[in-house]
């Protein structure tokens, strides 16, 4: 884990519990890291509700997110604490119950998209939730009310207590096209720095070939006309190397 990110425990100790809060953890048996088999190695493990419990989603094991209760002192937080995978989950902070938390997040199940199509949310993969609920800033309560405070992939989010009203049936929450606009920008972004940083370190021979100002606008452009797949880069790299070369 990066040294600038938080471990459950230290998140923990900087703001503890109170006597009314509980801890939650959200799971993806769909993570290659494994944590369910890291879960269930420990002694006494708790109990994992399955979310899509009681939706027609209920027999997807293999990709099926779960929910459960976890004391501040449980062992699985260690494993959080040194996996660099991202996808595995998180935890939150809430003072509802876990029937309530539990049909909150099934009631998520599946979204709108801004043209009306409906689509699985991945809300158990922090990749997905963080810039959304960042996005969303104080939004962020509505669409999940049950949680005040949350720690996903070592970094904080918090929301604040508020009312919780009864969980909606699903597929209820219209993603905004303002925040589908922002997280397609910003993907775009980490996308460039990602590419120059590429070009910086493994091939110097074209990072230096354009003022760096020039090159960064190549790569924007490269990225805008260009799908986002693996050989991004290497594609990226013979596009330059053809303009240095002609």
């Amino acid at each position: 884990m990066r040294s600038d990110l938080l471990t459950p425990q230290a998140w923990l100790a900087e703001r503890p519990l109170q006597a009314n809060e509980r801890l939650y953890l959200i799971v993806s048996a769909a993570s290659d890291a494994e944590p369910l088999k890291a879960f269930y190695q420990q002694e006494m493990a708790p109990e994992l509700i399955p979310i899509w419990s009681g939706t027609p989603y209920a027999d997807w094991q293999p990709v099926m997110p779960y929910l459960t209760e976890l004391k501040p002192n449980n062992g699985f937080l260690q494993w959080i604490a040194e996996t660099d995978a991202q996808d595995w989950g998180w935890l939150a902070v809430s003072t509802s119950t876990p029937d309530a938390v539990f049909e909150h997040l099934r009631s998520l199940t599946q979204v709108h998209m801004p043209d009306g199509t409906e689509v699985f949310f991945r809300f158990w993969d922090g990749r997905h939730i963080f810039p959304i609920f960042e996005g969303l800033g104080a939004g962020a309560g509505e669409v999940l009310p049950v949680f005040d405070r949350y720690l996903i992939n070592g970094q904080t989010l918090e929301v604040g207590p508020r009312g919780v009203p009864p969980a909606k049936a699903w597929p209820w929450w219209q993603v905004p096209q303002k925040l589908v606009d922002t997280l397609a920008k910003k993907d775009q972004t980490t996308v460039v720095d990602n590419l120059m940083q590429w070009l910086g370190e493994d091939c110097p021979e074209l990072f230096f070939a354009f003022p760096e100002s020039n090159l960064r606008h190549k790569v924007e452009r490269f990225v805008r006309q260009q799908s986002n797949t693996e050989d991004m880069a290497e594609r990226l790299a013979a596009e330059l190397t053809k303009e240095v070369t002609s």
